[in-house]
């Protein structure tokens, strides 16, 4: 049980019935919050009221609904989000990224994922760039804000002004409303220099975190341009210039987005990128990359972490505390969001329950982010030398060709790519001796592979969401084989159905967001069913390494597998009981039992 803490007017400092909790910023950061506290507080029979403030429209187009960002949500992210119950709809994914391609100037090479679906999601965080036409897709900004307010959080579209402090509790004034007295102040407004200051201002040891500048732009090219030149890949570049850590092209629908990271990007860096022939390859011959852009900005990025984020009754989330170095701000909006939502609803809101509960969070993210610039650091050694450039090559179309665990390079360079993997992983695989044996080997001997390699799965031209589509009667998972993978459902209905004496034995039908193959994940043996599409589904697959490690830092997702299962058991012992009581009917209505009623 955690000890109460007590503030000097006397007052616990724990949420209760009737607290009041602020959310500056709708955002991902502020809407992960917000959603697991309302969720955990349901759990927990409280009531609080949650009000969370954004100034912004995330159904506007342009900077008034956008959150400056490259607007990837990773692999590993799409698969945890899946298993809060959390799917990113159709209607919010751009494009579903199945693969990259890598760049260099001495060629390039497709690096696929090892399984044939669509984990990555490529979206807008607003409505989409200045001016685009395409109103049939949803902002993902917008659809967490949805689900926040689904589990009962209040909207406030208004800016705040000042936050301040009044008898040890936090005030708040916005723009059309007055001060309003809270328990609890959450911070998630990213790097907002205006609204960092109103939390330094009091005065609790908060020092903002450092950022560094980015740049991000969109190029309207139409649909069956973009599936011609892009695909389903996000395109990413090594190429020798001065200040540039890592750039990627990522297709969105109508337009592309092109995203560069380092230190110091300017103009003149962006027109050196944007002139280079590796990049102008990549888009029509008479396209003009420095006028045909439509949006275009310099946004901020995190990339040293702030120090004391918290104190008593306030914490600051997302990118205003920390995130992951030039990648995955929204994985890490979910991380230190999450964190935070435990803290103040299991443990407390003094400073000491965020520094014993919510900080180790950061600071796990802060000592991933030291490994993540030497990994930078490797990669920029690496973008200097084409000898090693044409190592990378070969190894990555050798690669291939094998299967999935055998991908030493690949793999690496999928996670640090995607963001999908802590640096330390990464950097841990390259210590391998197969990894830098074959990138040797590979550096100084074999021929140049010139082309991209060329996918022929059907999946490439499958629809752009999320998972893997089966036609009607296609078996999913088959009872009797081997399995290490969860299941969920994106759209469409499955049924799932026991084979006994060569009759198929129907148990249930399952429908958008359940999940099936649970006990292939925490037990080593084989289906005990067979899962076949009813109609057209799509599904995605949580890998068993990914599920068990969530679940270890985060024991709240296996309570939600176990409440699922606990459902499903009632449904089945209430199907059976039907059916029991079926069998009496039909034993009652047999013309020799009621032959032998007659007889006595």
């Amino acid at each position: 049980m955690a000890l109460v803490s007590v503030n000097s007017d006397g007052h616990d400092l724990k949420l209760s019935k009737g607290s009041r909790v602020a959310v500056v910023g709708g955002g991902p950061a502020g809407s992960f919050f917000s959603y697991f506290l309302l969720d955990l507080a349901k759990r927990a029979k409280t009531q609080i009221e949650l009000h969370i403030y954004e100034p912004q429209d995330f159904t506007k187009q342009g900077p008034i609904g956008c959150n400056h960002c490259g607007g990837i949500v990773s692999e590993s992210l799409v698969q945890i989000l899946a298993s809060e119950g959390i799917n990113i709809p159709s209607n919010v994914i751009q494009n579903g990224i199945d693969s990259y391609v890598m760049h260099t100037d001495v060629g390039s090479s497709l690096i696929d994922t090892p399984l044939v679906e669509k984990r990555i999601a490529a979206m807008y965080r607003g409505a989409g760039p200045l001016k685009s036409i395409d109103f049939s897709k949803d902002s993902f900004d917008g659809f967490l804000l949805k689900l926040a307010i689904e589990q009962g959080a209040h909207f406030i579209n208004d800016r705040v002004r000042k936050i301040e402090y009044e008898n040890s509790r936090p005030i708040i004034t916005s723009t059309t409303q007055g001060p309003q007295i809270y328990d609890l102040v959450v911070g998630a407004v990213g790097l907002n220099p205006r609204s960092i200051k109103m939390f330094d201002k009091l005065d609790f040891g908060f020092k903002p975190a450092e950022p560094a500048k980015t740049f991000i732009t969109e190029f309207e090219m139409g649909k069956d341009m973009v599936d011609k030149f892009f695909g389903s890949s996000m395109h990413v570049f090594l190429i020798n210039i001065p200040k540039l850590q890592f750039a990627a092209i990522i297709p969105k629908g109508n337009y592309v987005t092109l995203a560069m990271l380092g230190s110091e990007i300017d103009n003149d860096l962006v027109t050196s990128f944007l002139n280079s022939p590796v990049v102008k390859n990549c888009f029509p011959p008479d396209m003009n990359l420095l006028e045909t852009n439509s949006c275009r900005c310099f946004p901020m990025i995190n990339v040293v972490g702030a120090e004391r984020p918290f104190s008593d009754r306030v914490v600051l989330i997302g990118d205003s505390s920390i995130s992951k170095l030039y990648k995955n701000g929204i994985g890490a909006a979910f991380i230190t969001a999450k964190a935070a939502a435990t803290t103040a609803m299991l443990y407390g809101i003094s400073e000491k329950d965020f520094q014993s509960h919510f900080w180790p969070a950061c600071k796990s993210l802060n000592f991933d982010n030291l490994i993540g610039k030497f990994v930078f650091g490797v990669t920029h050694f690496i973008q200097k030398r084409k000898s090693i450039k044409r190592g990378l090559l070969r190894m990555i179309n050798t690669e291939q060709l094998k299967d999935g665990h055998k991908r030493y390079l690949s793999t690496v360079l999928w996670d640090t790519f995607t963001g999908s993997a802590p640096y330390k992983s990464i950097l841990m695989r390259t210590l391998k001796p197969p990894f830098w044996g074959g990138l040797l080997w590979k550096s100084f001997l074999g021929i140049l592979p010139i082309k991209v390699a060329q996918l022929e799965q059907d999946y490439k031209k499958q629809s752009k969401s999320l998972g893997k589509l089966y036609d009607h009667a296609e078996v999913i998972v088959e009872q009797g084989a081997e399995g290490d993978t969860l299941y969920v459902i994106q759209s469409g209905v499955v049924e799932v159905i026991n084979v006994k004496h060569d009759q198929d034995i129907h148990l249930a039908d399952l429908t958008e967001g359940d999940f099936f193959g649970e006990m292939a994940i925490f037990e080593k043996g084989v289906r005990s069913s067979t899962v076949r599409s009813k109609g057209q589904s799509r599904i995605l697959t949580i890998d068993q390494k990914t599920l068990l490690s969530r679940i270890q830092d985060d024991p709240s997702i296996a309570f939600r597998i176990l409440q699922k299962l606990s459902e499903r058991i009632r449904n089945i012992d209430h199907k059976i009981s039907r059916m029991e009581a079926s069998d009496r009917r039909r034993w009652d209505t047999r013309p020799e039992k009621v032959d032998s009623i007659r007889e006595n």
